[in-house]
């Protein structure tokens, strides 16, 4: 047989060994299943308790909140920059870092319902004062 194989003949595998792509295509399917079941509680991973609000603005849509900036207030009061934790006194200078040269982007805060309105508004003051943000976004939960 090896001197068939030195001539450049090809050898027939022998009859009824197939290679079987159902294990993989079912590993592939779990896999998705398991990233899609994943990605909503992975987005959500900051537990902050909104408060409710009747407004309905489509300008302030998910989509949006997802490209722009958002700053999260826990019930513990951490601070959060898209998701990165960041203290109080590293805040804007990372706000400004991420708006780079840009100019009138919308910043969401999403502070929960039971830090003080003095503490959201001084996070909001401290966001306009920077200038480069025309508008400071405060998320609600649809009631």
């Amino acid at each position: 047989m090896e001197s068939q194989k030195r001539r450049g003949r090809r050898v027939a595998p022998p009859a009824g060994i197939e290679i079987s792509l159902t294990p993989l295509i079912d590993t592939v399917l779990v896999l998705l299943v398991t990233f899609m079941v994943a990605m909503p509680v992975m987005q959500n991973a900051i537990k902050i308790d909104l408060p409710r609000g009747a407004a309905n603005d489509n300008q302030s849509s998910g989509a949006q909140a997802q490209d722009g900036i958002t700053v999260y207030v826990d019930k513990q009061r951490r601070l959060f920059l898209n998701e990165q934790p960041v203290k109080a006194h590293e805040l804007i200078d990372r706000i400004e870092q991420k708006l780079g040269k840009t100019r009138s982007q919308v910043v969401f805060v999403k502070a929960d319902r039971s830090v003080p309105y003095g503490d959201v508004v001084r996070i909001v003051d401290d966001i306009k004062y920077l200038g480069k943000v025309e508008y400071v976004a405060l998320a609600t939960q649809n009631e």
